[in-house]
């Protein structure tokens, strides 16, 4: 009788896994939103063609910032817009967008770096939207506004779709417009005594991290295909993988990570279930931090995590896990698994993703490829509060390839 109980009961999980459906993927290259390319690159769209999901608008007219069908932000010009502003904020980053001047002179802007107060023309910095052949060099379309002016003019005639790639990287701006470069500067060249102006500011003290924005100036001005890629870097972060070597990590039991050629840590399964749980850990302990990551899963199926606070000698501590595996059911990349599932998926396969996560106390916070997926007050592993970071290495056979792996300490 416990022998036909006992199969009733796993033909029952078994039916009810086969009918529990895998959550959809991010569908961005079908939906027009990326290239193949980017996608694989780890490019994710700050504008998903359909709302404002994702952005902050601080002016008092909502409506000056309209979607339009064809996946365009319309920025109207009307009063009252001021600035629209991503949720989250960037260090280093690889900014792609296209634009086109609609009414008026065209006049409006990007802001990267940019803070939420004070104007993120001066107080961040502003990439430059305005129609062709205007007369002021460093106000001209594509200028790093008030600092640089382009170097040549590669914008099209009024009306007309232009093409916008920004990289900063520390004190480095580089914009693109149109396959042409327009400069490659170093902001700390740009001294107080390099102000023309009294309106304008230095460049060299601005901050290296904030938000992007979208001006509503005086005219009307279209954008779409926003998409971004951060870089690693920016104030306060340190490396905790040099992408060369496993210097300041340790081997938990079966050792199927290694570093490969193009400088990545692969992390894979045991050979076998009966090797039991493997894993990576780091040599040093951290307690409240930021953790931000870049992760390629393999297809058909990879599942990892992301263990933090550890201790002990089990490869998967009881403690937090952010969850890696884009084909659970309910506990689907950026869960804290076994507490609470993440609000949506925005990782996939075959592709780079990026995720942060902030451990403030009780208070955990995840983000995956620029969406706030967890936050909440954990009630468990109060005595958890600081360890290893550990890589999971789950199925037999299951891949992940990480990198860009860095953490800031919070506090002390």
């Amino acid at each position: 009788m416990k022998h036909i109980v006992g199969f009733l009961l796993g033909m029952t999980l078994l039916t009810g896994a086969a009918l529990a459906q895998e959550p959809a993927q991010p569908t961005w290259v079908a939906d027009g939103l990326l290239t193949a390319e980017e996608a694989a690159e780890g490019f994710y769209p700050l504008f998903n063609g359909k709302d404002l999901d994702g952005w902050w608008s601080r002016g008092e007219n909502k409506n000056a910032y309209q979607v339009k069908e064809g996946g365009i932000i319309l920025v109207t010009g009307e009063p009252g817009g001021d600035w629209l502003f991503t949720n989250d904020e960037f260090d280093n980053f690889v900014l792609r967008y296209e634009y086109r001047c609609i009414s008026g002179e065209g006049n409006s802007g990007v802001g990267i770096r940019a803070p939420k107060e004070g104007n993120p023309a001066f107080d961040g910095f502003e990439i430059q939207v305005i129609r062709a052949k205007w007369e002021t060099p460093y106000q001209r379309s594509g200028a790093l506004y008030s600092v640089v002016p382009p170097e040549v003019e590669a914008d099209k005639p009024f009306g007309e779709w232009n093409s916008v790639e920004v990289m900063a990287d520390g004190r480095r701006v580089r914009t693109l417009m149109n396959g042409t470069q327009l400069y490659d500067a170093n902001t700390l060249d740009y001294t107080p005594e390099t102000v023309k102006e009294e309106w304008q500011k230095p460049a060299n003290t601005r901050p290296l991290r904030g938000h992007i924005a979208l001006q509503d100036h005086s005219d009307a001005v279209e954008f779409r295909n926003i998409r971004i890629k951060p870089l690693p870097g920016g104030e306060g972060w340190r490396p905790l993988f040099n992408g060369k070597d496993l210097t300041g990590w340790q081997v938990l039991r079966d050792p199927v990570f290694h570093v490969t050629p193009e400088g990545c840590l692969q992390v894979s399964g045991p050979d076998g279930w009966d090797k039991g749980r493997n894993g990576i850990r780091t040599e040093e302990s951290f307690g409240d931090f930021d953790l931000r990551l870049s992760f390629r899963p393999h297809s058909p199926r990879a599942n990892s995590g992301v263990f933090f606070r550890c201790s002990g000698d089990d490869p998967w501590p009881r403690t937090y896990e952010a969850q890696i595996d884009n084909h659970d059911p309910k506990q689907f990349t950026g869960a804290i698994w076994d507490q609470v599932q993440a609000s949506e998926l925005r990782a996939g396969d075959d592709r780079w993703n990026h995720m942060r996560v902030t451990a403030n106390g009780p208070h955990i916070i995840v983000w995956v490829n620029g969406k706030n997926v967890v936050d909440y007050e954990s009630k468990k592993h109060a005595g958890n509060e600081s360890g290893w970071i550990t890589l999971q290495g789950h199925d037999p056979g299951g891949t992940v390839d990480f990198k860009d792996i860095e953490i800031k300490p919070i506090g002390n």
